[in-house]
């Protein structure tokens, strides 16, 4: 009796354990029939046998198959593949297809046709080409059989490769597990038409069968040299794209910057005490600049300066805030254009304008205006931006990315790489054109130009290495091989930012006044011993120094100016009345003596005038949900 009982416990054990067994979701057969033709394509017949239970195979599988391959030189190719059909139990099947990141996904199945348990067949019928590698000696074909990416063990897995004309393998290998590994769990039969391999063990999740049959050479037909040529292309578009839209584009800059981009030849700078043909000091800023600094308001910061030298308003420097009072003076003659502009927005004599955040929208309004007053009498009169050449190399740029976008083989992960190239090239343009235009003023120009470029170059390699060995960690370069291509991309937007710089060009008398305008700048800065011995320079005195403190504000260099005129207060030759000196034009709320407070009141006006302006109102942001990754090759 307890031997009928343990032997019907052992049958329901066995009876369990092979229900379990039959309810695992696994692959139970996989054979592919491999037929090489004479012209080296394959046809490929793969037939896969499953068991469904509803967990993840529900409606069917999917299939991935790569479009890239490796040649006998190691460089990756692009393959041909044309599916011819999908069937499941021997009936044709519904199928779709869709572009993963290097290759193509099948799906076999119905969204609208659950799957119930059981066994299924499906036959994926295809043809490829560019699979043989041509190598000196002989000719290869390298084939993973079943791919490394399934979800689940494939209990047996086969493949019979049959090949042109009776020729015979001249040696065979076969590998199996993980990809790269060189375990050899499987056997190899030689038939009348080829070669057949089949595993000796089950293949465990992402392992697959790889199979590799050499051929003696040219049993199949090498491609010819046209046929060469046009793989070359295709092989390379991207990085042709890539790197000829940069080319492009930097011949197209290069010849628009020598016909009109190169400046005049400066002229010999003599240091001067004065504004070069009685400029006013927002157009020295102008002129010196190319167009406004910090928007406009170290001009504006120095033609008020400039206003209150002359009388025509009294400056108050409060704590938190500048207050502008108009004088009872009248203007005689007529005011440069943007002090014209200051004077109309102030009012009638005695009526005030307080600088601070409660009045930030009037500031701005005021800003304006001096800004428009001077750009509509001078636009184009000292400086051109050739802009229609601009336009004319963001034009070529953006069809040569677009190039790249449609005609290109660009993967979803090389696109979204882009992002990388494109922030170092604007990052690098920016750093580039500020950098040399500081660190090489007065320096020639085409050492100028140089300097821009090359630290734009270096720049721009330097990052890119960063960047790239960073994102390296994540993504794999070896299948992604576009970083010609994203050279291109971010070549050409570094290349745009450059010389939306570089093209603009001083007019000649643009150019004059420049010089003028550097030996002001000059004399500004000049110790106090080198300006004495400058045959003809007016002598240190307030009125002397008043005059110029507005253009020194306009140039930046009214620290030096102040430092000057605070030592000259200190020396012996002033005497009393001099050191004692308090202007009528300007009121300091803070102790110290007067060049300390102008000195501090001047360096700072402009930032204190732009703190007022109140900020643009932020959009709402909008929330973004992230989407699911794709899964491996399996099943479905």
């Amino acid at each position: 009796m307890n031997k009928m009982l343990g032997l019907l416990t052992a049958v329901l054990v066995l009876l369990a354990a092979a229900g379990q067994a039959s309810a695992a979701e696994v692959i139970r057969d996989y054979h592919a029939d491999i037929v090489v033709a004479p012209d080296a394509t394959l046809s490929v017949t793969e037939t896969i046998t499953v068991r469904a239970e509803g967990q993840e195979i529900k409606r069917g599988i999917f299939r991935d198959f790569p479009l890239y391959a490796e040649d006998a030189e190691g460089r990756r190719i692009e393959v041909d593949f044309d599916l011819v059909s999908v069937e499941r139990d021997g009936e044709p099947e519904d199928y779709h297809t869709e572009s993963i990141s290097g290759g193509i996904r099948i799906y076999a199945g119905s969204a609208e046709v659950l799957l119930d348990p059981g066994d299924y067949t499906y036959t994926i019928t295809y043809k490829t080409g560019r699979q043989i590698r041509y190598f000196d000696d002989h000719d290869e074909l390298y084939w993973n059989v079943t791919g490394n990416g399934w979800r689940f063990p494939i209990l047996e897995a086969s493949a019979n490769v049959v090949l042109p004309n009776g020729v015979r393998p001249t040696q065979t290998a076969y590998y199996t597990g993980y990809q790269g590994s060189t375990e050899t769990n499987a056997r190899y039969q030689q038939t009348p038409d080829g070669a057949y391999f089949e595993t000796t063990e089950r293949l465990g999740i992402g392992n697959g069968l790889t199979i590799v049959v050499g051929l003696p050479k040219g049993a199949v037909s090498a491609p010819s040299s046209e046929r060469a040529t046009w793989w070359w292309l295709r092989d390379n578009i991207n990085s042709i794209l890539g790197l000829g839209g940069l080319g492009l584009v930097f011949l197209y800059y290069l010849r628009s910057w020598i016909a009109v981009g190169r400046d005049p030849e400066a002229g010999v700078m003599v240091p001067r005490w004065d504004a070069p043909d009685g400029i006013s000091p927002a157009l020295v800023n102008y002129i010196d600049n190319k167009g406004f600094s910090g928007e406009g308001w170290t001009a504006l910061s120095a033609s008020l300066i400039d206003l209150a030298v002359k009388g025509y308003v009294v400056l108050d420097d409060l704590e938190r805030s500048i207050t502008v009072h108009r004088t009872e003076k009248p203007v005689s003659g007529k005011l440069p254009a943007g002090q014209a502009s200051l004077i109309a927005a102030l009012g009638e004599p005695g009526d005030s304008l307080t600088i601070d955040k409660a009045n930030g929208k009037r500031v701005q309004s005021v800003g304006t205006k001096f800004r428009k007053a001077i750009e509509k009498e001078h636009r184009g009169k000292y400086y051109q931006a050739n802009t229609g050449y601009i336009f004319g190399g963001v034009a070529l740029s953006v069809a040569s990315l677009a190039a790249l976008l449609i005609f290109g083989s660009l993967t979803e992960d090389t696109i979204g790489l882009m992002f990388a190239p494109i922030m170092i090239g604007i990052f690098l343009a920016i750093f580039a054109v500020r950098l040399g235009k500081g660190a090489r003023r007065g320096a020639p120009l085409v050492v100028r130009i140089i300097s821009i470029i090359g630290l734009a170059i270096i720049g721009f390699v330097a990052l890119g290495m960063a960047a790239f060995t960073l994102l390296a960690i994540f993504i794999d370069f070896s299948e992604i091989h576009q970083l010609p291509a994203l050279v291109g991309v971010g070549g050409i937007v570094l290349l745009n930012g450059l010389f939306f710089v570089l093209m603009g060009a001083p007019t000649p008398t643009g150019r004059k006044l420049m010089d003028g305008i550097e030996g002001l700048r000059t004399y500004l800065t000049l110790a106090e011993k080198d300006r004495l011995n400058m045959q003809g320079a007016p002598k240190m005195s307030p009125q002397h120094f008043e005059t110029l403190l507005p253009y020194a504000v306009a140039l930046g260099v009214e620290k030096p100016w102040t430092r000057t005129f605070e030592t000259w207060l200190a020396s012996a030759a002033a005497g009393a009345a001099a050191a004692s000196y308090q202007p009528a034009w300007y009121h300091g709320s803070h102790p110290g003596d007067f060049g300390g407070r102008i000195g501090g009141f001047t360096s700072s006006m402009a930032s204190t005038i732009a703190s007022t302006i109140p900020e643009p109102p932020k959009s709402s942001s909008s929330g973004f949900s992230s989407g699911g990754g794709r899964g491996e090759p399996g099943l479905e």
